[in-house]
């Protein structure tokens, strides 16, 4: 019993999914071994860190991952007979994904008017007021919005910036610098992100998130994920365009690599104060969010 006790959450795992020889979701996995005296933490949600921790290790592991997903939310083992489950990837071409997107006109029912609003995301009015649409379409179509997650990265009082390069497919920001990470939320991974949103605490576990991080942020820890509310603006086209998911992504160690290699430039930890003495250097997004960094850091 001793030696169970000292067992990390993914020795845990692999025990008890080996024994229950079927799929089981994190929150299945963390009451058996607390039932069983197994798994003891002062942490109040250890659900989320045992499903952060099954999900990055499959995530950076891939095939040599002692897990696999056999659902969404549920685990078991690579070698159990159950078939992986594996999300939809970017596509080739960007332009052909289909994306989530909303009609402009409903987009008072999310926020009064435009800027940041730091708070929660109305999960069932986004849910039911979002529909699919080609990526091409909807960047020529000036009647819909369409959704992107930005992600705000932090360690110890610091911001990642970066300059976007001329092989990111968004023209209208080559050259400028900013402190986003982020993307579409492409349409097959709506629904996940929409039921994960409904999840207490922290995004950490988040599939759809994980993966969407990790297409240009190469990371060593789990990070803690909070949703931080919307941005939108009408100040220029491309903003005009786009509602922002905004989250704040904070880092337990400072090292990383960044996944596209030639998509994001000169990428550095900054200050706030050393953001704002270039702040003219930043698309205008970055300005908003950092004005706001205060709202963001609360705990």
């Amino acid at each position: 019993m001793s030696q169970i006790e000292q067992k990390s959450f993914l020795d845990l795992a692999e025990i008890i999914l080996a024994e229950v020889k079927k799929p089981l979701s994190a929150r299945e996995i963390v009451a058996i071994a607390m039932s069983r005296g197994w798994l003891k933490t002062s942490g109040q949600t250890p659900w989320q860190t045992m499903k952060s921790k099954l999900a990055m290790d499959v995530l950076n592991n891939g095939e040599s991952s002692r897990f696999q997903r056999a659902f969404q939310g549920l685990f078991t083992l690579r070698d159990s007979e159950s078939a992986e489950y594996i999300a939809a990837r970017f596509k080739k071409n960007k332009m052909d994904e289909d994306i989530a997107v909303i009609r402009a006109s409903d987009l008072h029912l999310l926020i009064p008017q435009p800027g940041y609003f730091h708070y929660g995301v109305n999960r069932g009015k986004l849910n039911s007021i979002a529909f699919s649409m080609s990526r091409g379409v909807a960047e020529e179509d000036f009647t819909v919005i369409q959704l992107v997650s930005v992600f705000l990265v932090h360690y110890r009082g610091k911001f990642l910036t970066h300059m976007r390069s001329a092989r990111l497919p968004e023209s209208r920001l080559h050259g400028e610098y900013s402190i986003m990470l982020g993307g579409h939320v492409a349409i097959e991974d709506f629904a996940q992100l929409t039921l994960d949103l409904f999840e207490e605490d922290s995004l950490s576990d988040c599939s759809y998130i994980l993966r969407e991080l990790s297409e240009e942020l190469v990371i060593q820890s789990v990070p803690n994920v909070l949703p931080c509310g919307y941005i939108y603006d009408d100040v220029r086209e491309v903003s005009k365009q786009h509602l922002g998911l905004v989250y704040l992504v904070d880092l337990q160690k400072e090292k990383y690599e960044i996944g596209e290699r030639g998509f994001l430039m000169n990428s550095k930890f900054e200050t706030p104060i050393q953001i704002e003495a270039r702040l003219e250097q930043f698309e205008n997004w970055s300005v908003t969010l950092l004005h706001n960094l205060d709202q963001m850091l609360k705990k």
